[in-house]
């Protein structure tokens, strides 16, 4: 690399090329940009690469995520001004010139690209990764998932092949509606929904995308790149489960979530 060890957007884009990633894609970027350090620039770098890869016809979708801040009563989800708590590769292209960000308050997307409006449009009529959310169409356009400097853990689209099981999703306490506020200034509630299992066993997905072939290897600088098709997670997610339905539940006895889960589906029989 030039500079010694310094990434430039220059060989990030190359980088991202080897990995597979080409004009006219599609693709959700799970990102860590520590990782990627020492670079040539800021987290905005990290987009232009991006973007000298995929070109004018692909577009790019960040997790813009604010589901830690909905417990306090004064709290509202502004999809122009609140900050997300996904890193700040995601948090630099929510502020992009063009970018467009879904309306979900605890699970929003931000798309830059020329079917942002499309893939952004009316989340708040689905489950927050659900089956028609932002995420789900993605994939079912053929879109990919990038990670940089993360692995499966981070990989929300494993949550969207999820929701294409029969994985009952139930929640360990009552959850709450949030306020929204609206382009126009107007406030709405959203009741929240939840996911059967929490990520820390998402990793599970690994052996069969790489037993398939589905998954490609690289790197950039110490970061590593792995890239996959969203709908090749689903249906891995898909088969998985119907195998063991308690596969991507994790074995924390502090986890409420997974352990929810479990007890539902040990009372319906499907597991010991």
């Amino acid at each position: 690399m030039s500079n010694g060890s310094v990434l430039t957007r220059e060989e990030l884009a190359n980088r991202f090329r080897e990995v597979g990633l080409e004009q006219g894609d599609s693709v959700v970027t799970h990102s860590s940009f520590r990782s990627l350090k020492p670079i040539e620039g800021g987290p905005e770098v990290v987009i232009l690469a991006l973007l000298d890869v995929v070109g004018p016809k692909g577009n790019l979708v960040f997790p813009t995520f604010t589901n830690y801040g909905y417990d306090s009563p004064d709290w509202y989800f502004d999809p122009a001004e609140t900050p997300c708590r996904t890193g700040i590769i995601p948090e630099t292209a929510r502020k992009w010139p063009g970018a467009v960000r879904s309306l979900h308050p605890t699970h929003s997307v931000t798309v830059i690209g020329p079917d942002a409006e499309a893939l952004t449009r009316d989340h708040l009529k689905y489950r927050a990764v659900g089956i028609g959310s932002p995420l789900d169409r993605l994939a079912e356009m053929g879109g990919k998932v990038l990670l940089i400097g993360v692995n499966n853990t981070t990989n929300t689209t494993v949550h969207v092949g999820e929701e294409h099981t029969d994985v009952p999703r139930v929640s360990a306490t009552p959850l709450p509606k949030v306020k929204i506020r609206l382009p126009d200034g107007k406030m709405i509630e959203h009741q929240l929904d939840t996911s059967p299992s929490c990520s820390t066993a998402f990793e599970a997905i690994d052996y069969p995308l790489r037993r398939k072939n589905q998954l490609n290897d690289g790197g950039a600088g110490r970061s590593k790149l792995t890239l996959m098709k969203g709908a090749d997670i689903i249906t891995v997610v898909g088969e998985m489960i119907k195998d063991k339905p308690d596969i991507l539940l994790c074995t924390n006895k502090r986890c409420t979530r997974c352990q929810k889960t479990r007890e539902v589906l040990r009372a319906m029989g499907r597991i010991p």
